[in-house]
């Protein structure tokens, strides 16, 4: 059940992004797109501002409010999936696509040198129902072990290690 009211925010709602540019807050709307496995996917232009901060701390927050006042925030950081000669970033690439009509309105279907693919490493996931109730919240330290990932798997959140 849990998983599903996740899932349904990140994928019905607009997420905002959270970001630091050197001692500066950054806020910043984004279309999020989960994976069949799934990882929670974000894309940008190479020739955006956030892509150079991201370069000096890819460390992130995404939010969400509901149509209910539900919250939810997931923490982590973004690791650059952009290979384009890569089969998965293809593959990928084509999924976005298919499933994210918003994506079309930035970059064409075969346009792979202007956009940047950005998989969330997610360290916690918190959501805060309607009555104000906190579901859940896995923290994982990212200084400890940045490359354990936290995925949306059938049956609840699991773990798993690049």
């Amino acid at each position: 059940m849990y998983e599903q009211e996740v899932l349904g925010l990140l994928k019905t709602e607009t997420a905002f992004l959270g970001s630091a540019d050197g001692n500066q807050p950054r806020v910043r709307p984004m279309k999020p797109w989960i994976d069949p496995e799934g990882h929670v996917w974000l894309f940008s232009r190479f020739d955006t501002k956030k892509v150079a901060e991201f370069k000096v701390n890819p460390r992130v927050e995404l939010c969400v409010v509901g149509k209910n006042q539900e919250v939810l925030t997931l923490t982590g950081r973004l690791r650059d999936e952009t290979r384009p000669g890569s089969s998965i970033f293809r593959a990928t690439l084509d999924l976005m696509h298919a499933e994210t009509p918003e994506m079309k309105m930035y970059f064409p279907e075969n346009d792979t040198t202007s956009l940047i693919l950005y998989r969330l490493v997610v360290h916690e996931i918190r959501l805060m129902r309607s009555d104000c109730q906190l579901v859940t919240r896995v923290n994982l330290p990212m200084e400890q072990s940045p490359d354990v990932d936290l995925a949306l798997c059938q049956g609840g959140f699991c773990l798993l290690e690049q």
